[in-house]
């Protein structure tokens, strides 16, 4: 009600759209999230708050493809920041554009290479686009992060993705396919 009361006083009021559109998208209406930030970018399309709304949104109802829009947006109007870059990756991620993915993944590691979650999920972008080499390039780095940062978590992810990786590199698809899926032989 008291944000109703600003817009109505001043239907320009930018801030007041956005806290309603996150008030709406933590009260699980996310269409009416999409309006609001609608309205606040059609207010001031510069608005970097707007614009990250709108993009989670968008991701959380998966318009994936929409939320990519709004990031590359926001990555516009805030240049080099390392949180939209990682957005950006993981919306392309979803969409399996792995390209894309490394790209903006490697746009956050040219501004913070010691980045330990970008390292681990470079792993699987290139196991995905079966490059072993830079699969198991990106687990030594990780590895090597995680002891430095006493992060014992990354340490085990990239033990296991090392395993796994390993033992997957030498088989074709009918091979692995044949391994992971049921009947196992």
């Amino acid at each position: 009600e008291i944000l109703n009361a600003a817009v109505k006083i001043d239907s320009k009021f930018v801030p007041a759209f956005n806290q309603m559109g996150l008030i709406y998208f933590e009260s699980d209406r996310k269409n009416e999230s999409v309006e609001v930030f609608k309205k606040a970018i059609a207010i001031d399309p510069e608005d970097l708050n707007s614009r990250l709304g709108l993009g989670k949104t968008y991701s959380m109802i998966t318009r994936n493809d929409l939320a990519v829009v709004e990031y590359l947006k926001a990555a516009e109007i805030k240049p080099n920041d390392i949180e939209i870059y990682f957005m950006i990756a993981l919306e392309y991620w979803y969409h399996q554009n792995l390209e894309k993915c490394k790209e903006y993944y490697n746009k956050v590691l040219a501004i913070d290479p010691n980045h330990i979650q970008v390292h681990l999920n470079l792993i699987s972008v290139y196991e995905r686009m079966k490059d072993w080499r830079h699969a198991i390039k990106e687990i030594e780095i990780s590895r090597r992060l995680g002891e430095e940062k006493n992060d014992a978590t990354a340490i085990s992810i990239a033990e296991r993705k090392k395993k796994f990786i390993i033992g997957r590199m030498n088989l074709t698809e009918e091979e692995y396919l044949k391994k992971s899926q049921p009947p196992f032989d």
